[in-house]
């Protein structure tokens, strides 16, 4: 390593006498003395410039003892030097300052948090430190000195660097995404640097081998993958969204337009979304498959793009139908939430059972409309029941739970449930009419548990019809006198 001779500089000003020792050397470089200086010690032209304009320095501020004006010389003047390099503001960083030799520069948690990546993108884009030097310092036993062997850096052409100040190889994804707070065997090839030449060679038990880990989630490895991610921006989720034209976005709205109009239609009908059997082999893939596929179809744009979507981004699944028929949900609520505006309403909540015996209770909302005109607009389905002690119950029911929200609304129990109420349970002290229903209930399920009684059933009534209608017992038109099953008996709860 090539040095010069300590040149000391006096200089007098009002606070007093300065003292400023340049130690021209790769030890000492732009974080002592403030400049944008770099020595090479191969460059002993440069080296040689240096020495004159540190000379000169010097003759100048001797010639300036006696004066007590402000220093006249072009160096800035320390008293001390700093000993550990000062955080970086944000705002003021230069990536061009950076040292890029691994036993000098700064670990990267020192520099400020939001300039840590674009630190590591210039230690990335520089590569692996490494020196051309013509003869490695030996160290060791003195009948066996060994030393640093270049051909190392094509066995490990990744991550291996080395750093001529500390005569020691580092890793440079590890320095890059080290922590604080991260093992203490990490230290070795980020901070410290490896000197145990005798190790590097022992086959299997190799401290380079052993650095790099079997385990896919060792440090090392990760650091890595780490390194690759960064390095390749390209790949980048924030560069990939910025690639998108707007012709790739119009073809995805074009794409999701054509599974929105599909729900649309399906949801007006009333029809069910899916079938038993969606799989590729199944020939009935539900109606929202098939109506999607009779769109393309018969539209070769939708088509074409349809064609060229991800797998991942069909938007044909069901969790994507649900979403839309939401959407649409919301939409219609906030419609009919701005119709009512101001204007008073009354909530109306009926209850009935589907098909698996779970009691839904839909709720609609009645009002007047700008026009004078009644409207009933159905809002939604809700799962509960709507008892007589649900609704009315002063203390636990629907009807405390709306007026403690609103204190102004009133309860009004439907008239023809508390009439049907009442018949209920004053056919109960009816010996005959209790006995008709319970013969009643018995007949139903007779002729419903055997598909020929049923039919014996259907003859019978269609037969019967003719002779009705001619005494203008029941009347005809379209959807009239339907053949249906026959509706159990039941209690009003």
């Amino acid at each position: 390593m090539l040095t010069t001779p300590a040149v000391v500089v006096q200089q007098k000003s009002p606070q007093g006498f300065f003292k400023l020792n340049w130690d021209v050397s790769l030890n000492v470089k732009r974080q002592q003395m403030g400049m944008g200086i770099a020595v090479q010690d191969h460059d002993d032209g440069l080296l040689a410039s240096f020495r004159a304009t540190m000379e000169k320095n010097a003759q100048s501020s001797n010639a300036n003892v006696g004066d007590t004006s402000s220093p006249t010389s072009d160096i800035p003047i320390y008293e001390n030097s700093p000993k550990k390099p000062r955080r970086v503001d944000a705002n003021q960083f230069d990536i061009s300052s950076l040292e890029y030799d691994p036993g000098l520069r700064r670990q990267i948690w020192d520099n400020d948090v939001n300039q840590r990546d674009e630190i590591r993108r210039a230690y990335i884009k520089a590569g692996p430190y490494r020196r051309n030097i013509s003869k490695y310092p030996k160290s060791g036993q003195a009948n066996h000195l060994r030393s640093f062997q270049p051909s190392w850096f094509l066995l490990f052409p990744t991550w291996l660097e080395y750093s001529p100040d500390k005569d020691a190889p580092f890793c440079l994804p590890c320095f890059l995404f080290s922590k604080p707070s991260g093992h203490p065997t990490q230290r070795v090839f980020t901070i410290d640097g490896f000197k145990n030449w005798k190790r590097v060679r022992d086959g299997k038990h190799c401290a380079f081998l052993n650095h790099i880990g079997k385990d896919p989630n060792s440090f090392h490895i990760i650091a890595e993958r780490s390194y690759e991610d960064l390095k390749n921006q390209s790949q980048h989720i924030q560069n990939v969204f910025e690639k998108a034209t707007s012709e790739q976005i119009a073809n995805n709205r074009l794409q999701l337009k054509a599974s929105i109009d599909a729900v649309r239609m399906l949801a007006f009908q009333g029809v069910a979304f899916r079938g038993w059997d969606e799989s590729v082999s199944s020939k009935n893939h539900g109606n929202f498959l098939e109506i999607l596929d009779l769109t393309v179809s018969y539209n070769e744009q939708i088509a074409e793009v349809i064609v060229k979507v991800p797998k991942n981004a069909s938007y044909t699944s069901p969790t994507i139908q649900k979403e839309i028929l939401h959407v649409f949900s919301t939409k219609v609520k906030e419609a009919i939430r701005d119709e009512i505006g101001d204007a008073r309403f009354c909530i109306i909540v009926d209850e009935a059972r589907d098909e698996s015996m779970k009691e839904q209770m839909a709720i609609v909302l009645r009002f007047v409309d700008k026009n004078g005109f009644v409207q009933e607009h159905f809002f939604g389905l809700v799962h509960g029941n709507d008892g007589a002690s649900n609704m009315r119950g002063e203390l636990n029911g629907l009807q405390a739970l709306v007026s403690n929200d609103c204190p102004y609304a009133y309860y009004i129990h439907c008239f023809a449930h508390r009439l049907q109420l009442a018949l209920v349970a004053a056919s109960k002290e009816v010996i005959s009419i209790h006995q008709f229903f319970t013969n009643l209930s018995s007949i139903v399920n007779i002729v419903c548990a055997s598909c020929n009684r049923f039919e014996e059933l259907w003859v019978a009534q269609a037969a019967e019809n003719p002779y009705m209608i001619e005494i203008d017992e029941i009347e005809t038109g379209r959807g009239l006198n339907q053949i249906s099953t026959l509706q159990r008996a039941a209690d009003t709860r």
